[in-house]
């Protein structure tokens, strides 16, 4: 047996299937390219689909990839199991139509024995109960013992699991056949019906092939024979790393042991010591792989899609990393590592991994911000619970879900204090959460039902639009509705007004640009025959087919008609001129700021642009206006913009950039402006940088930890802009009866006047109510079961003149009986403030300030909430101000009797 690196085996599997006559592809990137069904790319296979599908534009038929993948499925068994990862790299060959079962167990067989130099006897193999051909071939070609042949159901060999009782209609499956490693009885459960069915741990699959022969009919066990079949495997590298390296943990191979042992020295732990502390640390050299890998790939942590996925990756880390005792951030120094253990294969970790860095400590940050409030949210849920209380589960997931408490930790706090949580209402709370955050079902992998018969009439659209604003197209596909609701149609006629039913149209060629890298679709019009005209109203793509979105507002169009397909011009210039200005911004950015700034996301609209990139600290004023003064600088340089088609070898040779996120084939668009930025880039630009006329900062701000967002104007917007700023200056000036150039100081002067008039209003009123103002005000007092209760409108008063009044009255109110509620509401600047108190303590067992509000704050169109003694709300609507203070009376009441 070989003991092989990680490096090593990817490069031996990779150049065994290359001399077999497979094209190599790189790995898709772990948000799926074209794929919006998908959150993350969970298989090997999930770029191939249109290639299974028969309706591919590659130009091979064989294919072997080392695919990055990211699953949340099993996210409970990570660090439990010595082969449960979130990311891990799935090795693949893959047949579209090319051979089949015979080719794929022989290649297999020869890999595992004779380049990986497995022992014949460690091995074992399944097949569907039923697939005779493969157990043939296993048995009489192979010469696999019977008694190292498995026959097991379809649960556990067919693809996709249980599909020909349980898929939907539709659904591309077949039976597959694995191979499994025995690690020797030792290690087994010791029964006698030992297999590798058991859950034991003594047998570990390695590989798996898929034989996609069948699609699945409508009726439960009912398969229709593919006129073309196709070959699908998957093994996964950290498993064959285990097994060659000999090692029973993927986290003892050279993957990812590295991670392990500098989380434990991180927290100061030996790894082995201790068996709850090691899944901890196990799951941290996890989580720091899979959110380096994402981010890499331009996921960032948010709260929403795959970021809200990332961001809980990374909190769970760095939970953990708490209950091992480290309080500092600590996970943004174990991407290095990542970086050097897998930057060979993938050299945008390297390059970028001091942004990626940025973000992770960023995110840290935060988080550790979030958590001292959520330690204090959880004080506050257990301080209203008594002994023998049940804490509920949405409360519980409340916690876990927006200050990334542990249910378990959760348990831990509240049985201190004799209290108990509702587990079963956890659950199904957090089954919620992961419909949300799993990466799409297996049906949704090959897309919306019409795409289907759209990629049968065309395998990509070719785009004209870089030379070309208007051409001559001929129409291959009609598609009443949208996305799922879409359905192909042979002709679309005017029948609906403008605003009616929007469609697509799809051309075999098109000067319109579909959204895609951060800029916006074209949008125009398509003319047919005959008059007629359908509004583009946006242009999306597909994969590699471009889709037009609007509405038909004259006459019919049909499917084999030759059109006009035209650009709006002017809003294309517009977009141009903010998408190569967004190229030299991001130049200055760097050049200012230093080589750690890194594109991670941005939008080209004709508007305006908006950059968001890898940065810790907001950008000082004179910064800005440094980085204004530079892109300008280059505006009026009226330097050259050119492209350039070439490899991506040769794009990285001459310096050029390629951005977080995005995927890029064998040959790609290089854009240079000028000689100082060169970019990987597929979208449209203008010729040279002076057609941008203006460039202009009008937003500067934080979009996530490590993250800063610039908005920007250009041209046409960037005029305008300037011309509403004299506006508003010769208006001040007349205003203020002052020069334009005195403004500041006028204002300064003006404000600390306000100031100055705002104290001595607010002693005025302080002084009114401690006189006899205040008696006026306590004569409205009720009494309700014995206790005081007052409920005034103060007028034109905010928050802070509520709590001032407070402070007067207050002290009166409780002065006349052990317990009082005082309810306050003002009405300043069309806004309601609300504000309650109740004393003394004993009261707020029965009588909760927080509640009150809680109540009282929709009557005014608001919301609001706070402790049991002391609790503030808002609301929109000050004519129900008086409604509001009539309910206090009733609520109080109601409490007094529970």
């Amino acid at each position: 047996m070989n003991t092989m690196r990680g490096g090593e085996i990817r490069k031996a599997f990779l150049e065994f299937f290359r001399a077999r006559g497979h094209a190599v592809h790189p790995s898709d990137s772990l948000v799926p390219t074209g794929d919006p069904s998908l959150l993350f790319t969970g298989a090997g296979m999930n770029q191939f689909k249109d290639m299974f599908l028969g309706r591919g534009r590659l130009p091979f038929k064989r294919a072997a990839t080392s695919q990055k993948c990211l699953r949340t499925g099993d996210i409970d068994n990570v660090g439990r199991t010595p082969a449960h990862h979130t990311f891990f790299e799935m090795l693949g060959n893959f047949s579209f139509g090319d051979y089949f079962k015979r080719e794929a167990i022989h290649w297999a067989w020869e890999w595992v024995t004779g380049v990986a130099g497995l022992p014949e006897s460690r091995l074992l193999v399944s097949v569907y109960e039923d697939d005779d051909e493969a157990y043939s071939i296993w048995e009489n070609e192979i010469k696999v013992p019977r008694e190292r042949i498995y026959r097991f159901g379809e649960h556990d060999n067919f693809w996709p699991a249980d599909a020909p009782s349980q898929a939907p209609q539709g659904t591309l499956c077949g039976p597959c056949s694995e191979i499994f490693y025995d690690w020797g009885e030792r290690y087994g459960c010791g029964r006698a019906d030992c297999s590798p069915a058991c859950d034991c741990r003594r047998y570990v699959e390695i590989w798996n092939l898929v034989f996609q022969q069948f699609e699945k009919l409508d009726a439960p066990g009912k398969l229709r024979p593919l006129a073309t079949k196709n070959i699908d495997t998957g093994m996964g590298l950290e498993r064959i790393a285990a097994v060659l390296q000999g090692v029973r943990s993927n986290f003892d191979t050279d993957l990812l042991a590295p991670l392990v042992r500098q989380a434990a020295e991180a927290s100061g732990r030996s790894y082995g010591a201790d068996a709850a502390a090691d899944r901890r640390l196990r799951r941290i050299a996890d989580h720091a792989r899979a959110v380096t890998f994402a981010i890499s790939d331009g996921a960032l942590p948010s709260n929403e899609g795959r970021g809200y996925v990332v961001r809980r990756l990374l909190r769970r880390a760095v939970l953990d990393g708490r209950r091992l005792g480290v309080e500092r951030p600590f996970l943004y120094s174990l991407v290095p590592t990542v970086a050097s253990i897998m930057g060979d294969q993938y050299p945008e970790l390297e390059e970028r991994r001091e942004a990626i860095a940025s973000f992770v400590k960023g995110e840290e940050e935060r988080f550790g911000e979030t958590l001292s409030a959520g330690l204090a949210q959880l004080e506050k849920v257990a301080g209203r619970l008594s002994k023998g209380d049940t804490l509920d589960g949405a409360s519980a997931f409340m916690l876990y879900d927006t200050y990334g408490f542990p249910v378990e930790l959760t348990e831990e706090i509240l049985a201190e204090r004799g209290v108990g949580l509702d587990r079963e209402g956890f659950a199904r709370e957090m089954g919620r959460a992961r419909e949300r955050s799993r990466g799409g079902t297996t049906e949704d992998i090959f897309g919306y039902e019409f795409m289907k018969t759209v990629k049968e009439r065309t395998k990509e659209t070719r785009f004209l639009g870089y030379e070309a604003l208007a051409a001559d197209c001929v129409v291959l596909a009609l598609v009443r509705g949208e996305k799922e609701s879409g359905k192909v149609v042979e002709s679309l006629a005017c029948d609906a007004p403008p605003g009616g039913e929007r469609c697509q149209v799809v051309l075999d060629a098109t000067p319109f640009y579909g959204e895609t890298g951060g800029q916006v679709g074209d949008t125009g019009v398509i003319e047919g025959p005959d008059g007629a005209v359908f509004a583009v109203e946006d242009t999306q793509r597909s994969g590699a087919i471009i889709l037009h979105l609007g509405r038909m507002t004259r006459g019919e169009l049909r499917t084999g008609q030759g059109v006009r397909a035209k650009v709006d011009a002017a809003r294309r210039l517009d977009i141009a001129r903010n998408h190569t200005a967004t190229h030299i911004l991001h130049h200055q950015l760097r050049e200012l700021l230093g080589t750690h700034v890194e594109q991670a996301g941005s939008l080209v609209e004709p508007g305006r642009l908006r950059l968001d990139f890898s940065h810790g600290s907001a950008l000082s004023a004179e910064e800005l206006e440094a980085v204004e003064r530079g892109v300008n600088d280059h505006i009026l340089a009226d330097e050259p913009v050119a492209t350039v088609e070439t490899t991506v070898e040769e794009a990285r040779a001459r310096g050029a950039m390629a951005l977080f996120g995005e995927k890029y084939g064998e040959r790609v668009r290089m854009v240079s402006v000028g000689e100082f930025s060169r970019e990987l880039c597929g979208g449209t630009h203008l010729r040279r940088t002076g057609e941008i006329g203006l460039f202009r900062i009008v937003a500067e701000e934080s979009v996530a930890a490590g993250v800063r967002r610039i908005t920007a104007l250009t041209g046409r917007g960037a005029r305008e802009a300037v011309k509403a700023d004299e506006r508003i200056l010769a208006e001040l000036s007349r205003e203020l009866k002052s020069p334009a150039g005195e403004l500041p100081s006028r204002v300064r002067a003006l404000a600390e006047r306000v100031r100055r008039l705002e104290r001595e209003l607010e002693a005025a009123k302080r002084k009114a109510l401690a006189g006899g103002g205040v008696d006026s005000l306590l004569s409205q007092a009720r009494d309700v079961d014995g206790v005081v209760v007052l409920a005034l409108d103060m007028g034109e008063a905010g928050a802070d003149d509520l709590r001032a009044a407070a402070d007067v009255i207050r002290p009166r109110l409780a002065s006349k009986e052990k317990g009082s509620v005082l309810v306050l509401a003002g009405a300043a600047g069309g806004k309601v403030s609300l504000a309650a108190w109740v004393g003394p303590k004993e009261l707020t067992r029965r009588v909760k300030a927080g509640l009150i509000v809680k109540e009282l704050a929709p009557v005014v169109g608001g919301g609001g909430g706070g402790r049991d003694d002391m609790a503030q709300a808002g609301g929109r609507d000050p004519s129900k101000v008086g409604e509001a203070l009539a309910a206090v009376e009733g609520i109080v009441r109601r409490m007094l009797s529970t």
